[in-house]
């Protein structure tokens, strides 16, 4: 987005999202200048914030507390889903540290992904995705876990990336008791239901964006898809992507309330 946008026209986009009781308004100016999807990730991820926030009134209003707080990576060892913008965007990102600190984070990628691969889980893994099957996804997700290999963004315990960790971690959140999350079962791990998920919306508008490819991916394999990730494609008008993610939010809302 540095190139000089001031031919481009300003539009209004505006949205009323009903959150269970809540209700976000969005109201904003934006350029109607092509973008890429990843481009416009810090507004995707403030929305985000919104939503969970609603989610958290709603948690404390029945009596109940999160159970995630800073310095407790227990979750931090999942197979962490990401869409194809988010991957470029930590691509960039992880090329923007200091050396020393960029070699540490590539080399954990390297492992983890190592260890991936000869787990045999990533053949496990795309029969789940090839074949839809969702029981298989949510055993290679706990066989991943099992396997104790820990973000390579997480230090001493706590998310390093914090500000721009990826959408389907920020949507992650327990009510249950945090000794269950280093052993995690479905009957052990109350998750917060939220009202929608931005972080699949985000998914199939980077489908749609990228018609030849999943709109996601397994975080592990950031660098082993990098060359695709870091590809452009022809961008589509800030307004309009906008437009259409608060569409399927309104839309991901009232699917979550029949």
């Amino acid at each position: 987005m540095s190139e000089d946008n001031s031919h481009y026209s300003i539009k209004r986009v505006e949205a009323q999202v009903p959150l269970g009781h809540e209700v976000l308004r969005f109201n904003a100016e934006i350029s109607d200048q092509p973008v890429q999807i990843h481009d416009l990730l810090p507004l995707f991820q403030d929305i985000t914030n919104r939503v969970i926030s609603v989610a958290i009134q709603t948690v404390e209003a029945n009596g109940e507390r999160i159970s995630c707080g800073s310095g407790c990576g227990a979750c931090c060892s999942q197979l962490v889903p990401i869409s194809r913008a988010e991957g470029y965007a930590l691509l960039a990102l992880v090329a923007r540290l200091p050396d020393e600190r960029q070699h540490r984070v590539r080399l954990r990628f390297e492992q983890n992904l190592a260890r991936f691969n000869e787990s045999g889980l990533n053949r496990d893994l795309e029969r789940a995705f090839r074949e839809n099957d969702r029981s298989l996804l949510r055993k290679v997700g706990l066989d991943y876990f099992n396997l104790n290999l820990p973000c390579p963004f997480l230090e001493d315990q706590s998310c390093s990336i914090h500000p721009e960790r990826p959408i389907s971690c920020r949507e992650f959140l327990v009510v249950s008791d945090p000794g269950h999350c280093s052993k995690p079962t479905p009957e052990t791990i109350r998750k917060v239901a939220l009202p929608a998920q931005v972080s699949k919306i985000v998914y199939e508008m980077c489908y749609q964006h990228q018609e030849h490819q999943r709109g996601y991916l397994p975080m592990t394999l950031l660098y082993d898809q990098a060359t695709q990730l870091r590809q452009e494609y022809e961008g589509r008008p800030a307004s309009e992507l906008v437009s259409e993610l608060l569409a399927r939010l309104v839309a991901a809302a009232g699917n979550a309330e029949d």
